[in-house]
Formats: structure tokens, sequence, C-alpha cells
């Protein structure tokens, strides 16, 4: 890979630190406050779980908001992790995929078709 790129990966970053890779990127965003008030912010770097965000430090953000990125319809859930100066960290504040029932760790598994394999349901194909 010849160059730096916008999706090259974080340098520094301690590899125990996180658990997934980092990219620099440039997307701007927007967090919503809990009065409905649309602070313009910067998504610094990204991950498959959270990212950093440039936001001017008179906004204090909650320990939950909505983030609006313009080519999605929907704002991310995000939990801030940290926010310092002109900087914030945060991630998606998704629902859990895994329970934990009497001590044992089962895993959701995705929605099967009632169907068995090979069987088209009635009207597939007209």
């Amino acid at each position: 890979m010849g160059g730096s790129t916008n999706k090259d990966t974080l340098k520094g970053d301690s590899p125990g630190r996180r658990a997934h890779d980092r990219f620099a990127v440039m997307i701007p965003a927007a967090v919503i406050l809990p009065d409905g008030v649309v602070v313009a912010c910067v998504i610094r770097d990204i991950s498959v779980m959270g990212a950093r965000l440039s936001i001017a430090r008179r906004h204090r953000l909650e320990s939950t908001f909505p983030l609006r990125v313009a080519s999605f319809a929907e704002p991310f859930p995000m939990r801030r992790i940290w926010q310092q100066g002109d900087f914030a960290g945060a991630m998606l504040d998704l629902p859990a995929t895994e329970e934990t029932v009497a001590g044992t760790h089962l895993a959701i598994a995705p929605p099967t078709s009632p169907s068995p394999p090979g069987h088209r349901p009635s009207g597939a194909g007209r």
C-alpha cells in the first residue's frame, strides 16, 4: 500500500487497549442534544464499535446520545466513554447480542426459515 489514505489505521495505539482497529476519517456528523438542539461535530476516527468525535468543548455530551450521519436515515445510539477538550470518545450503544441464563452464556441465534432446506414456500418463484 503506497501513501497515506483516510482509512489508515492509527499508529501508536497499544494493541491490548482496543478490541478493534481504528481508521482515521473526516466525516461530518451531528449530535442531537436532549433539548433537540443539533450540534455539528466531525468523526475523526472510527472502528467497528465506536468513534472519536471532534466537538466544541462547550457542549458536554450526555452519557448516551444520538449521532446523526448524513448518509444514514436514522441516528446511531451512542454512549460517551470520555470527553476532554474538543474531543470525545463514544461507542455504539446497541442492545446486547448475548444473554446470560443461569450462569451460561447463550448467543442469540439469527432468525431461521421455517421451511426445510430445499423446500420453496408456496407462491415462491411465480
